[in-house]
């Protein structure tokens, strides 16, 4: 969990610390780096776009990786920090699964990362969903806090995601609940 609020952490400064805000553009596994005490740091900021006050960009040219983009900017070009948040959301999910966000070896019905979580979690399988190589397994409490999250960041509706400063409050919450 370090590992996820570090990066929540430094995303929620590009995106509300700064002005003009900087959105990444390219979230994933291997854009964090990690120190000695698994403190995490968002690095590669070769794509990052900076906002100005319209808060959002529009491309002709999507940049990103397969499988972390964020589908109203794949679809369309535009780019807000709720790209960034889709990002981290597909990110959650690959820290506690172990697995890529698309992954065509697997079969039918775990090929897309969002949509076999989202099963998972339905049929009330969470605890089967956590890799069994990760150092020490999260409690169900945290891992329920987590998957939710991640949920919340891939909404399809980019309106719905959180923003970065909220990920940070709800995983650092007590509680279950989670209000827009």
């Amino acid at each position: 969990m370090n590992v996820i609020l570090g990066t929540a952490r430094g995303l929620a400064y590009l995106h509300e610390g700064l002005e003009p805000k900087v959105v990444h553009r390219d979230v994933k596994s291997s854009n964090i780096l990690l120190d000695r005490q698994w403190n995490s740091k968002v690095s590669d900021f070769g794509l990052a776009k900076l906002l100005n006050s319209e808060n959002s960009y529009v491309t002709t040219r999507v940049m990103g990786t397969f499988g972390y983009v964020a589908p109203e900017y794949a679809c369309t070009g535009m780019l807000t920090e709720k790209s960034d948040v889709y990002s981290f959301g597909i990110l959650i999910m690959e820290i506690i699964t172990g697995r890529s966000p698309v992954d065509y070896g697997r079969p039918q019905g775990e090929v897309n990362l969002i949509e076999w979580l989202k099963t998972m979690v339905g049929n009330r399988k969470a605890e089967e969903v956590v890799d069994p190589k990760l150092p020490e397994m999260p409690s169900s409490k945290a891992l329920k806090r987590a998957l939710l999250i991640a949920l919340r960041c891939v909404d399809p509706d980019a309106t719905k995601r959180p923003k970065m400063g909220h990920v940070i409050h709800m995983l650092e919450a007590d509680d279950l609940l989670f209000h827009n």
